[in-house]
Parts: C-alpha cells; structure tokens; sequence
C-alpha cells in the first residue's frame, strides 16, 4: 500500500510555505463558506486530515472555541507545530499507515488529499468510523475538466506536462468524480456537492500557487520526459498580467453519518 509520505509536493521544499500560502488565500474563503454551511459552531469536534500549513486548523479552533476541541494530522507537521492555540492538538501520522485519531468527531475535513494518495479509497473507507452519529464529512479535490476543456498554448502544454507527471506518482485528477457515489456506499446521507472554478491572472494567489507548484515538480515533470523549455514557458505564462486562465476546479463532497453502525 503506497504512503503519503509518498507525495510529490513536499513540504520540505524550501518554498512550500510560500506555496501552501498561496493555496490558502486562493481557496481558504470557499472553504470556510462550506464549513460554515455544515453547521461548525461552539464545541464541535474537528479532525482535518494532511492539514498543511494549519489554516483551516486555526479557523476551526476559533469557531469551535475552547470547548471544541481540534485534531489536525499531517506527516510533516513542521508547520503546524507553530501553531500556538490551546484547543489544537497536532498529530503526526502518515494517514494511509498509521492509526488515525480515534474520535469520535462531529467534523472530518480534508482538502487536496484523497486524490493524491494511490490508496485513495482504503483511507477514505476508515473515517466513517471516526464519527459520530450526525457528524459531517467535508472533502474537497481538483477535477481537471476545466483545464482539459480552455487550456491552451505554453499554459496548456504546461498543464498537460504536469498532469501526465502526477498521474506517474500516483495522482488521480477525476476520482472526485466518483467521491459522491462512494460516499452513499459508506453510509452517508444528505450527500451534497459544490464546485467551485477560478478564472485568475497574475498576480493573484492562485496564479503564484501554479507557479510554485510547477517550479517544485519541474524536475519531476522533466523526468517523466518533458521538454524543460515547455515548462519554463508555462510559468513564464503565469506570471503575465492580463492573462486570464481557468484552474483546476475545486469540487465539495459533504455527507452526513446517521448510523452508528458503519
């Protein structure tokens, strides 16, 4: 069974923290607007899995307050560790190897998580159990169809360079097309989907997380038998102003466990 330490976007990358940033400000308002949607207030229990650079951590603790605790796993948990709030608990776990925080939880969240894990779907069969009766799950993953469907010239090339390296790693850009159905075979009800498409130009956060992202795999992208020059063009194109490009959308899965016995 692939790890998760197996993933291709490492945090040890000296500009990870620069990236994850940029990952926030693009997409950590959406987020939240569905979280809120979910019912999170006072005393709600929380697990956000691979939390990165903690900032749905930091919101959830906040909203949940002191009496709603907050649990947010990740295998580099070098960032988290910085955080400083009382009602945060951080845990270091490879989500696909080790044992999983215990629960149970009136809340589980992941963001950009499943589809890169090979063994996307073992991992996403162990949180039922993780909740209680009425908790909610909230999962949230790229569907490339806007990209496939707009992208062209030295951004499209790019893309197709970098979607044909993730796929090697592991990468699943349309398993969320499949989550929902998943979802109602795990016992979920009231199972509810949200997508959200940018349409961005640089300098936005979304435009510097693509940048980012494709300088961190650029190496990656090469040996899997990409031209360097086609990827130098594609971040070069994301660095115009007045360039517009859609992204990667971002597709909400919510559910909610009704049934103790999952």
């Amino acid at each position: 069974m692939a790890s998760a330490s197996e993933y291709a976007l490492s945090n040890a990358w000296e500009l990870a923290e620069m990236r994850l940033q940029s990952l926030e400000q693009g997409h950590d308002p959406v987020t939240t607007r569905r979280l809120r949607g979910l019912g999170v207030n006072r005393g709600c229990r929380c697990l956000e899995l691979v939390a990165g650079r903690g900032s749905i951590a930091r919101w959830l603790c906040d909203e949940v307050g002191a009496e709603g605790p907050v649990t947010a796993v990740d295998i580099d948990d070098r960032f988290l560790r910085q955080i400083d709030l009382p009602n945060l608990e951080v845990v270091r776990a490879d989500v696909v190897t080790d044992p999983l925080p215990p629960g149970p939880f009136d809340l589980i969240h992941t963001r950009l998580l499943l589809m890169h894990l090979p063994a996307r779907n073992e991992v996403l069969s162990r949180l039922p159990s993780l909740l209680r009766p009425g908790g909610a799950v909230l999962f949230e993953e790229y569907d490339v169809f806007p990209i496939m469907a707009t992208a062209d010239d030295a951004y499209g090339a790019a893309w197709s360079l970098f979607g044909h390296a993730m796929e090697l790693a592991g990468a699943a850009p349309e398993w969320v097309r499949t989550l929902p159905a998943r979802c109602v075979e795990l016992g979920f009800v009231d199972v509810a989907t949200d997508v959200d498409v940018p349409l961005f130009t640089a300098p936005s956060p979304e435009a510097e997380f693509w940048r980012l992202t494709w300088l961190q795999t650029a190496d990656r992208m090469v040996a899997a038998g990409a031209p360097r020059h086609v990827i130098d063009a594609g971040i070069a194109a994301l660095s115009q102003p007045g360039v517009w490009h859609y992204g990667p959308a971002m597709v909400a899965v919510s559910g909610r466990l009704t049934s103790a016995d999952v």
